[in-house]
């Protein structure tokens, strides 16, 4: 597979048989070459996660979107037929893709999707979204309720995994990414949501409780960047 960093949370990845692009909100798109189609998913309609823009620069026969259903009321004018809505804890197919969803703890959903035999997590913005200013209920609610999604995949392996590490949750910023890694087996663990303070990566990467163990964590340096998994 390729996985290229766009920006933000936005990847994409070119697998045996199709191009996946996740939550594009801005920034250069790598090129999509030869006749594979192209899938479009938007984990909620947050402008961090979402474009509209996106329905004007693919051919319409070789893209389909799937989009958390929030996203509908953005696009009420636009007449698309390749779109498929998705709503939390449901199960879909698209073509060859099996897909999973997980309800977000704050919008929208996030993504399980297997393909061609590899198993890909997009997180999308179901995190723990703890926060110092925050009141001890919102914060305990808020805990219960992503340790509940999570715990609902525990067990599960992942080739791929996309999830936040968000600088903004100060000392808050890896418990999520830390529940996540103790629950479920990740492979290749590409950290998002940083808001290009990418020094957040070293900050984890050199704290000895991380829970990272086998999972090879891929530090991200700059827009469009490429690796071959």
């Amino acid at each position: 597979m390729n996985i290229t960093y766009i920006n933000h949370s936005g990847f994409a990845v070119e697998t045996e048989t199709c191009y996946i692009l996740f939550d594009y909100f801005n920034g250069k798109l790598p090129e999509f070459e030869g006749n594979k189609p192209i899938y479009i998913f938007s984990s909620h309609s947050h402008h961090d996660h979402f474009n509209r823009e996106l329905f004007n620069v693919f051919d319409d026969n070789k893209v389909k979107y799937i989009l958390s259903n929030d996203i509908k009321k953005k696009i009420k004018n636009i007449h698309q037929p390749n779109i498929t809505f998705v709503y939390p804890r449901k199960e879909y197919e698209v073509d060859n893709l099996k897909i999973k969803t997980l309800k977000s703890t704050d919008l929208g959903v996030a993504f399980i999707v297997e393909v061609d035999g590899k198993k890909i997590y997009h997180s999308g913005d179901l995190n723990c979204w703890l926060w110092a200013e925050e009141s001890k209920q919102y914060n305990k609610n808020m805990k219960i309720n992503f340790e509940k999604e999570i715990d609902s995949i525990k067990g599960e392996k992942f080739d791929i995994a996309f999830i936040p590490l968000d600088p903004r949750q100060e000392i808050y910023y890896d418990i999520g990414i830390n529940y996540i890694l103790e629950n479920c087996e990740i492979e290749n663990l590409f950290p998002m949501h940083m808001w290009e303070e990418y020094s957040i990566q070293d900050k984890y990467l050199n704290d000895e409780n991380n829970k990272l163990n086998l999972t090879k964590f891929y530090k991200i340096s700059n827009k469009n960047e490429n690796w071959r998994i």
